[in-house]
């Protein structure tokens, strides 16, 4: 990491490898894959950023996992549809899931599925409103939970421009 407080580009686009990964945008990845490079990243740090931000998602796969379980009263049992094609409600929950966690493959094969199985324009606008709704609150939890552990006034330097009152959010 770099002495001065900053990242440097190298260090930003490994990052950005990471946030890549984590939020599941191919086009993304490979774009800040090859800037990483670009910026003098090599195989082997790039490969340990692509791993980290799997580690992450596997970890909030199995954390999630886990509380379906507690909700559910026990462990989850296998697969609801038995191998046979999904219902159209199965259908929709997966387009939501797929653009909550921002995976456009998912998205694609989801909502081609999705209007096969007859699904109206009103309903996946709905199930898109109501995934964007979670992100929403997700993002504002998320930041939430920084401001609690980081604070606000350790998050960035003092001079960035976020501390004055035009920039603060208004309080909910």
């Amino acid at each position: 990491m770099s002495t001065n407080g900053l990242l440097t580009e190298k260090e930003q686009e490994l990052v950005a490898v990471g946030a890549s990964i984590a939020a599941g945008c191919r086009p993304c990845t490979a774009y800040h894959v090859r800037a990483a490079r670009t910026a003098g990243a090599d195989e082997g740090e790039i490969r340990q950023a692509v791993n980290d931000a799997l580690d992450v998602r596997r970890s909030a796969t199995a954390s999630m996992a886990r509380l379906a379980e507690k909700q559910l009263g026990g462990v989850l049992g296998p697969d609801a549809t038995n191998g046979s094609e999904k219902s159209l409600i199965g259908e929709l929950v997966s387009v939501s899931a797929a653009l909550a966690i921002n995976c456009v493959t998912n998205l694609e094969t989801h909502l081609t599925a999705a209007w096969q199985l007859g699904a109206t324009a009103r309903q996946i606008q709905t199930v898109l409103d109501i995934a964007r709704s979670v992100k929403s609150m997700a993002a504002k939890k998320a930041d939430e939970t920084i401001a609690k552990i980081a604070g606000e006034s350790h998050a960035c330097a003092d001079d960035c421009g976020c501390h004055d009152a035009q920039s603060q959010p208004s309080p909910a």
